[in-house]
């Protein structure tokens, strides 16, 4: 079931976890009247976090204080984990409350009003999941472009089960894949979505990104052309690869504006787009597109010249700074008219030495031609980068 993280129902929270301990809810019981604080600088700065942000948005007057500085313990067991968290209790001359926070500070919860507690029993901690996976997953989200910092409340969470193992294995090598189970978190923003899935915070991936909206202005055919062409050149999932921008345009030819010296280009008009899209942090292609989907081409960027081809951008990079030395032209002025894969090709330990071995479908580099319109060169690179070979 899809769990959401809300102010009603704490158990909803993966942030602070779960209401359940022993089967019972035990109430908790202000400290105000008996205060402890505890003075190291971490607590003294993560109180004083707690207390602006209880003056904000509670409204305390100007004899707002904190009155306790705690560590959680067994008996305030309102988390399903005895994980180091604070207790902090803060109070006016009209107010008591009394928070939760974790143990760094990020995030808080307010317990209790006035000796009154404000959360009603939730959910088995099983089916939360923890703490650290919703942080990691906020880590990961800026890493892959998210906006500003996200909305707690609007995180959300479900169980999941998936295969795994076999992603990276071709034939002739048997695979069994397994099955994994662990948590999907979504963390929205406006209306788009960055989803995440692992076990546990240190297999957490990013799997999916999305943004409707923006989409829906593109046929699905070419949703989908642009998404594996930008999932090969940023070498990502197709899922991941966010659309960020469409633009309709006409084209005066089947090159898309964008032919070179080499090229002979037909003169009509092509009715299609201009998409930009984003990889990892600020890693982006842009690409022309007809609305068919036949014409494909990709725009200069990042020092790069136009392309046509489907090679990772940081290949194309190392090749064109390599021809760019080897060519004696400037990489503007550089074009990749060939790309061959090369698939790792299997022999067994038992075979005879005049016997062939067996293709597969794992890929093992390229060749890579690349011409000044005067001169070619083609490279053989392996999966890092590296430049084996050029004839």
């Amino acid at each position: 079931m899809l769990q959401h993280f809300s102010h009603q129902a704490l158990f909803k929270s993966t942030i602070f976890g779960c209401l359940l301990f022993s089967s019972s809810l035990i109430p908790l019981q202000s400290t105000v009247a008996n205060p402890q604080i505890v003075t190291t600088p971490q607590a003294k700065t993560i109180a004083q976090q707690v207390l602006q942000d209880a003056i904000a948005k509670e409204k305390l007057d100007n004899t707002a204080k904190v009155v306790q500085v705690a560590r959680i313990g067994k008996g305030d067991t309102w988390m399903y984990n005895p994980v180091p968290y604070w207790k902090i209790a803060i109070a006016d001359r009209h107010k008591n409350l009394v928070y939760f926070t974790t143990d760094n500070g990020n995030f808080r919860v307010l317990m209790q009003r006035n000796g009154q507690n404000i959360h009603s029993l939730g959910k088995p901690a099983q089916e939360i999941p923890p703490t650290a996976m919703i942080t990691k997953a906020i880590q990961q989200a800026k890493e892959w472009g998210y906006p500003g910092e996200p909305v707690l409340t609007n995180i959300s969470s479900a169980k999941t089960t998936w295969a795994s193992g076999c992603e990276n294995v071709s034939a002739p090598n048997p695979c069994d894949p397994f099955l994994s189970r662990g948590w999907k978190i979504t963390i929205p923003h406006q209306r788009q979505s960055w989803v995440f899935r692992g076990e546990t915070a240190d297999d957490l991936q990013l799997i999916a990104r999305t943004n409707p909206v923006i989409e829906g202005g593109l046929p699905i055919p070419v949703v989908n052309e642009i998404k594996s062409i930008a999932s090969k050149h940023l070498q990502i999932l197709p899922s991941v690869v966010l659309i960020t921008k469409i633009e309709p345009q006409t084209f005066t030819d089947s090159c898309l504006g964008l032919g070179n010296l080499a090229e002979s280009c037909a003169q009509q008009r092509i009715r299609g787009y201009r998409v930009t899209v984003a990889g990892k942090s600020q890693a982006q292609q842009i690409y022309r597109i007809s609305s068919d989907k036949v014409y494909l081409r990709t725009e200069a960027i990042a020092g790069l010249p136009t392309r046509t081809d489907e090679l990772p951008t940081a290949i194309a990079r190392t090749v064109f700074n390599a021809a760019k030395s080897d060519l004696k032209k400037p990489i503007a002025n550089l074009s990749i008219t060939q790309v061959s894969p090369r698939f790792y090709c299997f022999r067994s330990p038992t075979a005879a030495p005049n016997e062939p071995c067996i293709p597969t479908q794992r890929l093992e580099g390229w060749n890579v031609t690349v011409t000044n319109f005067q001169k070619s060169l083609t490279y053989t690179v392996n999966l890092s980068g590296k430049i084996l070979s050029k004839k």
